[in-house]
């Protein structure tokens, strides 16, 4: 598909016979997931546990991010638990799985401990939850503190911290004041306020290029989308909409003279360095 899109752009390939061919092949791949997958949110697995909130027959489902305990009792009861809660016996109400329920939850899910530390922010116990992008630990004391830390889990469910400490910095914070601080994000490292969520200033990395729209005096700067994409935008946004999808090159155009090339990555073509500005059609291959 992202050769596809490629070819698209440069203009090899018509973008309508394109979406007609994917949802050619699109259509009978639904059809046949129609006819033949099972669903497998409808299906529950019954445990010997109750729920202590309406006295029903607790199940587990399947969910978005995996299996999950629920009230059989749904939608009149909403009572829910994640799995890792009470593989080792504990419900929350002092109750334990038996052999129905403790050999239907332990079978798959990792036994994981209680104990996952205290908060050095605050001092709360950390716990651990479920996210959409996968179990994580987190202050206890959320919303008041949004301690976070990434994690690692093996078979046998021994965690493992791999969100690193925050690195504090002698460059103030042009907002507040506080230092700023080295932060490890869900898309890497980035730098931002250590008075966050006081203040929410992230520093954006510049690629040492000046804006190229006119009179705009901005700087151009690396930014991310919700999906986490990157893309080149201007850092007086939104003030000014200069964007692109690919890297900005302090590299004047042999071509037609444009102050900056865009370079452009891609499994087939390797890194290529073209020119956008209307009218010109310099493009080169750049070794690697």
């Amino acid at each position: 598909m992202e050769e596809e899109l490629d070819e698209i752009e440069e203009g090899r390939l018509n973008f309508v016979d394109a979406l007609k061919e994917f949802h050619k092949q699109f259509a009978k791949d639904l059809k046949a997931a129609t006819a033949n997958m099972e669903n497998i949110k409808k299906m529950e697995e019954p445990t010997d546990r109750t729920c202590e909130k309406c006295g029903k027959p607790m199940v587990i489902k399947w969910g978005r991010y995996g299996r999950f305990i629920a009230c059989s009792g749904y939608p009149e009861c909403k009572n829910t638990q994640e799995i890792a809660t009470v593989v080792n016996g504990s419900s929350g109400n002092g109750q334990k799985a038996g052999a129905a329920g403790g050999v239907a939850i332990s079978a798959e899910a990792p036994a994981i401990p209680e104990d996952h530390g205290t908060c050095e922010k605050c001092g709360s116990p950390m716990v651990l939850r479920k996210g959409r992008f996968g179990p994580f630990i987190a202050c206890s004391a959320y919303p008041k503190c949004r301690n976070t830390k990434k994690i690692a889990m093996d078979k046998e469910g021994k965690i493992t911290i791999t969100k690193k400490p925050d690195r504090i910095l002698d460059e103030k914070c042009p907002q507040c004041g506080k230092p700023l601080a080295v932060k490890d994000g869900r898309f890497g490292e980035f730098t931002a306020c250590s008075n966050y969520p006081e203040c929410r200033y992230i520093k954006l990395k510049e690629v040492g290029l000046d804006c190229p729209r006119d009179k705009c005096g901005g700087r151009i700067v690396e930014r991310r989308s919700r999906r986490g994409r990157v893309f080149f935008g201007c850092s007086n946004y939104p003030k000014c909409d200069f964007v692109t999808w690919y890297r900005p090159i302090a590299e004047r155009c042999p071509s037609c003279g444009n102050p900056y090339v865009l370079e452009k990555v891609t499994k087939r073509d390797g890194t290529t360095r073209f020119c956008d500005h209307e009218g010109c059609d310099f493009k080169k291959a750049v070794n690697s």
